[in-house]
């Protein structure tokens, strides 16, 4: 009887530590598939929120870049300003994810904006461009440009202005004319460094240079040549709708477009009214990174 209770108790013994075996490995089981559904489901969507609110900020770092130039060019005070551009974010903690990270740089032909007066006469403008561009491993790539003056937003799926530039229309109906007044912003970049790439944030310095005013009267087209021409296709035709003038070829306007090229161009008088364009074409120039170069 001794015999066989010694022997109840080890096999009671074994069994317990069976169990405790067993439900430790479950244990681990369970933690690995928690683990695994945070890496896989929670992770991601995480990193997706956190990459679009990145870009949510450059959008309003690019908001406070365009003030701080549109006071420069207004007051056309040689005081130099900088703000601030964060290029990525980083991954998360104790969990496998990638950095996002960004591509800053000053660029120069990238555009062109030419006012024809008639077959001899034209006015022509380069000006230069901040961009932003973003390389995401979860939420969608996205640009944002400086560009003459406006800030763009362009996306795989297209481009749009963001943020107007100063290019106002007044349609006179009583003298016929139509008006236009556009400051027309060109980056110039200074020293050597034109571009930055990573994930840190990087300031931008920029300080008013000089302006030009020119009076072009009676144009007959306005051309633009732009990598992201459905953002001034579709502002500047809602700018002339607004002001009461009819598009068509046989009427006021009509704007042909390609995959980089924006021509608006306008019916002759006296059917049609004059077209008189007001430009301040200024000169900013800009520096990336860390210190003044003169």
């Amino acid at each position: 009887m001794k015999r066989l209770s010694a022997n109840l108790k080890k096999i009671r013994k074994n069994d317990e530590a069976v169990v405790g075996v067993v439900v430790a490995v479950l244990l681990v089981g369970l933690l690995l598939a928690l683990f695994l559904i945070f890496q896989t489901v929670f992770v991601p969507n995480w990193m997706e929120q956190l990459e679009a609110e990145h870009l949510e900020d450059v959008g309003n770092q690019f908001a406070l870049l365009k003030f701080a130039i549109d006071t420069q060019s207004a007051t056309e005070k040689n005081i130099p300003i900088t703000t601030s551009i964060t290029l990525g974010n980083k991954e998360l903690p104790f969990f496998s994810s990638s950095r996002a990270f960004g591509f800053l740089r000053i660029t120069e032909k990238e555009c062109i904006i030419n006012f024809t007066k008639n077959a001899t006469t034209w006015y022509e403008y380069s000006p230069g461009i901040i961009k932003y561009t973003s390389s995401n491993s979860y939420y969608l790539d996205q640009s944002y440009i400086y560009e003459a003056g406006a800030i763009i937003s362009s996306q795989a799926e297209g481009n749009v202005v963001f943020i107007r530039p100063s290019f106002f229309v007044n349609y006179d109906t009583v003298y016929e004319q139509v008006n236009i007044s556009f400051t027309l912003t060109n980056i110039k970049a200074s020293g050597e460094k034109k571009s930055v790439s990573g994930f840190g944030t990087y300031p931008i310095q920029t300080n008013y240079s000089k302006t030009n005013i020119t009076n072009i009267t009676g144009i007959q087209k306005i051309n633009i040549i732009t990598n992201y021409p459905n953002a001034w296709h579709t502002y500047i035709n809602s700018s002339f709708i607004k002001k009461g003038l009819i598009y068509g070829t046989s009427e006021n306007y009509w704007i042909t477009r390609t995959d980089n090229d924006v021509t608006i161009n306008f019916n002759s008088p006296p059917v049609n009214p004059i077209v008189n364009v007001y430009l301040e074409a200024v000169d900013i120039t800009a520096q990336i990174a860390p210190g003044w170069i003169e």
